[in-house]
């Protein structure tokens, strides 16, 4: 399955997406688009739904109901439909890569290691190609002389990075975004936070769960609330935080500006 797109068309839409775990609704009929090139931010309360949502677009959630579209991948998930081949799912996870609030790296694999291993599997490229291909991505992250530290040895911020490296080592079309800063103090997460403007100012597609109002405000494309598993509101970000319509995104706003 190929993956294009054309520059009116969004590169994801997400429609009416639910997500159910036993009688508690997470996810109550949440939509949402992105353009390649855009990054879109999604902010909220704790508990909101956000991360289940992004969890929902690679499928690492499958939605209880909805329709998925990712270039030329379409699904519709729900009674009556079928589910995502593994085919498909390799696919899609191939191109839409992954940053988590945890790391994830192997800690017997030296950072090089760890971002070669996945383009082999995944790509089948050849150790030679893997492995220069990370040090390029590594470079890129600003950890060019730590390839052969272990992640044990490395600070939060830089196996963060390295999680970052990896993700892109596979070429992704749309990078996924769960709080990457939410376990690193403040001076840490802004490293974090600077490689992700640089991807931005690059013209990567970036979905973004965040808690960092700055990075929403002064990098995203458009601004989403959710609250309870809905979207509340959306729109410019400058004038979502300025000028908030709706009661709880006023009210969350307010929490975490101290306004």
């Amino acid at each position: 399955m190929i993956f294009m797109n054309t520059e009116n068309t969004p590169y994801l839409s997400a429609k009416n997406i639910t997500k159910d775990f036993g009688d508690t609704r997470v996810l109550d009929d949440v939509s949402m688009d992105i353009k390649t090139g855009d990054v879109i931010s999604i902010i909220g309360p704790s508990g909101a739904g956000k991360s289940t949502f992004l969890r929902c677009m690679n499928l690492l959630e499958t939605p209880t109901s909805g329709v998925l579209e990712i270039g030329d991948f379409k699904i519709s998930i729900g009674p009556g439909h079928k589910n995502a081949t593994k085919k498909e799912l390799s696919t899609l996870r191939r191109n839409v890569g992954m940053v988590f609030q945890s790391f994830n790296l192997f800690p017997h694999l030296t950072v090089l290691e760890n971002i070669s291993l996945a383009q082999k599997r995944v790509l089948g490229r050849s150790d030679d190609e893997a492995k220069e291909r990370a040090r390029t991505l590594l470079e890129r992250v600003g950890l060019k002389d730590k390839e052969d530290q272990y992640p044990g040895r490395c600070s939060g911020g830089q196996q963060q990075r390295v999680a970052i490296a990896r993700s892109l080592s596979l070429d992704p079309k749309l990078m996924l975004f769960d709080e990457p800063t939410s376990a690193l103090d403040p001076e840490v997460g802004a490293e974090i936070l600077a490689v992700m403007k640089e991807l931005a100012n690059d013209g990567m597609t970036m979905m973004v769960v965040t808690h960092e109002m700055g990075f929403a405000r002064e990098v995203g494309d458009k601004v989403h609330v959710m609250v309870d598993g809905k979207v509340v509101e959306s729109g410019d970000p400058e004038k979502v935080m300025s000028d908030p319509e709706h009661p709880r995104t006023r009210q969350f706003l307010g929490a975490v500006l101290g306004r």
